[in-house]
């Protein structure tokens, strides 16, 4: 059966940087908590960060045309070394790429929304 988090609450989130994971506890419609689990996490941006957030949806999306919507936010965040050392968003992109990274975007009904930099996505029951 297919674990649905549209509509979910997140109960919390956490990173584990020695275990390169970020983990975000939600209670489903169907009130069971489940775990979302991104592996071998590099990193995470997140907005509107509240108690009672209302997930919408997590979606991969493309590399290529994330960057294209966001390069602004990237030229601002390489100051930062963030999420790594780079000179242009091209180094970053191409970094993400043969690193086998991909972009999962958080959407919300209400709430936390952002973007998670990791290789894979899994979705648990607890």
């Amino acid at each position: 059966m297919t674990i649905s988090i549209h509509d979910g609450v997140l109960v919390g989130y956490s990173a584990n940087f020695l275990e390169n994971e970020l983990l975000l506890d939600i209670e489903t419609v169907a009130d069971e908590i489940v775990t979302v689990t991104f592996e071998n996490y590099l990193a995470h941006y997140f907005d509107h960060v509240m108690a009672g957030s209302i997930l919408f949806d997590i979606e991969e999306i493309d590399l290529n045309t994330f960057f294209e919507e966001n390069k602004e936010q990237f030229e601002s965040h390489k100051l930062y070394a963030w999420p790594i050392w780079y000179d242009d968003t091209n180094e970053l992109e191409q970094f993400l790429q043969k690193n086998n990274y991909k972009c999962y975007v958080i959407s919300a009904s209400l709430g936390l929304s952002g973007y998670v930099f990791a290789k894979t996505q899994k979705i648990k029951r607890k």
